[in-house]
């Protein structure tokens, strides 16, 4: 049996993560960015409701 990794979807926003996950969407992981020790770069399965939601919340803070 093949072993498919699954695509992550990469977060940089705090506010983006938390909306994908008061809207159903399972952090996978969560890390320091490496760039900034004082941020985190949050981790989703990348999948279509996970776009949709994104798509959302960037039209909502416009």
């Amino acid at each position: 049996m093949e072993n498919i990794k699954e695509k992550d979807f990469v977060v940089f926003s705090q506010r983006m993560a938390g909306y994908l996950m008061m809207n159903s969407c399972r952090l996978k992981k969560m890390k320091v960015d490496k760039d900034n020790s004082t941020k985190f770069v949050y981790f989703f399965s990348d999948n279509e409701n996970v776009r949709k939601l994104a798509d959302q919340y960037k039209f909502k803070i416009k």
